[in-house]
């Protein structure tokens, strides 16, 4: 098969078609060459046209051995309307019916794997990365960059940031979006369970395996696989993405049948990768797979001007998911929330919202309700956010203090400079880094 197939799992035709086929479907006359597609995982659908050495129940049996998930249409599905003007019509809304199919069976897929982070969190349609503040406008910025690229990233950020929304919103930029997004946790099961999840098994690879098991590999081909928290898998797991990173195939627990890879691999991490590799809990060769895309997500004190937004959003979403009316804030709770500690950063504050909402029993809340729920803010500590505690860097604490500066004094450098007691040449520099980092926007 020489032609380049898409990204986005397509429509693939078996055999000679007696009309022209509707457009997105490719048509592929030799079957060796056909499974040989279907097997990297880039059909979605595959549609049966009569064979001379191979009856359609055979050759659908054989299709459905190579990925399981795969919608197989025979001529037969067609009835007598294969040769009429019908033919190419009914044809195309029997693919549509099989790409549903499909996207039903890979969900049910990923959840028997185990998949789906927090709480499915990753794959939920509503979830966002929400703020317009500099450090959540240049994080944008910076994963839109890096979507670009179809290259193995890496996203850490803090306990309780967002890491699988942003893996999710990076792959819905990127050029595999019509792709399946497939979210793995790592952080729980046994070190051979996580293996299976992740490449699969073979039939007879261990006892009671009379089929083969399903792969998240297989399953996101064409797509992005998201690896959350991949600092605790085991040292095996870690080799055998390296292998798959550097080589491009992978092959299934039991077997010594290689794949060609057909997924984006992201993976992410709750502290900073040098921590981690400090540890011993990332991998040295696996950190150079993906060194080339290391994204840091900012944390909630990070963007602090992002908190009125993210209430209203966490308040809205926690009401529609819980079937409860949406409660109504006044200043002065809004207040107490804005000014409080979030240690565990955006999953803490969520979780705050939904008690919220959960214990109105009205249409408004006071301060009050948020007794012992949040950890007030107090001058005495020495600012806990000015503390690098491997999660910010000095370089971070500087980009906040200048940023923080510019807001100040209304964007002007001079002034911003010499309150700053730097120059206006350095403080330039620093900003034109900045931008082509992608880390702030270019119209700061």
């Amino acid at each position: 098969m020489t032609e380049q197939l898409p990204l986005a799992r397509g429509a693939l035709c078996i055999g000679d078609p007696e009309f022209e086929l509707p457009a997105g479907i490719q048509a592929v006359s030799s079957v060796s060459a056909a499974l040989d597609a279907v097997a990297s995982g880039r059909f979605a659908v595959v549609v049966l046209m009569p064979q001379p050495d191979a009856t359609l129940e055979s050759l659908s049996g054989r299709v459905r051995d190579v990925c399981p998930t795969t919608t197989v249409i025979s001529m037969d599905d067609l009835g007598s309307t294969g040769g009429s003007e019908a033919g190419p019509t009914l044809l195309d809304q029997l693919v549509a019916w099989g790409r549903q199919r499909h996207r039903a069976a890979i969900e049910t897929s990923v959840r028997q794997l185990g998949g789906a982070p927090a709480g499915e969190a990753a794959c939920r349609a509503q979830d966002e990365l929400v703020g317009g503040g500099e450090a959540m406008s240049g994080f944008r910025s910076r994963l839109r960059q890096v979507a670009e690229h179809d290259v193995p990233t890496l996203i850490h950020g803090p306990c309780g940031t967002p890491l699988d929304a942003a893996a999710r919103w990076l792959h819905d930029s990127s050029i595999r979006r019509e792709g399946p997004f497939v979210p793995i946790d790592c952080r729980g099961g046994t070190a051979s369970q996580l293996l299976m999840r992740i490449f699969g098994h073979a039939a007879g690879a261990f006892p009671g395996a009379s089929e083969p098991g399903p792969s998240a590999i297989g399953l996101a081909a064409g797509g992005t696989l998201l690896l959350d928290g991949i600092d605790n898998a085991s040292e095996q797991v870690q080799l055998r993405l390296v292998e798959l990173l550097r080589d491009g195939h992978w092959a299934a627990v039991g077997s010594d049948v290689p794949r060609v890879g057909q997924t984006r691999v992201v993976i992410t991490l709750r502290q900073a990768p040098l921590q981690a590799l400090v540890e011993g809990t990332l991998r040295r060769t696996l950190m150079d797979r993906v060194s080339g895309h290391i994204v840091r997500m900012p944390s909630l004190q990070d963007r602090a001007e992002d908190l009125p937004d993210l209430i209203c959003h966490h308040i809205t979403q926690s009401a529609a998911r819980l079937g409860r009316p949406r409660p109504e804030l006044d200043q002065d709770l809004l207040s107490v929330l804005v000014a409080a500690k979030w240690p565990g950063h955006d999953r803490e504050l969520e979780l705050v919202c939904e008690r919220l909402v959960l214990h109105a029993t009205t249409r408004s809340l006071d301060p009050s309700t948020l007794a012992g729920w949040v950890e007030a803010s107090s001058g005495g500590e020495g600012r806990r956010g000015m503390i690098c505690d491997g999660g910010r860097t000095l370089a971070d604490l500087e980009r906040t203090a200048i940023l923080a500066t510019l807001r100040h004094h209304k964007g002007h450098r001079r002034r911003s400079a010499a309150a700053l007691g730097i120059g206006v040449r350095t403080l330039g520099l620093k900003l034109r880094r900045w931008k082509d980092a992608a880390i702030v926007p270019e119209t700061l």
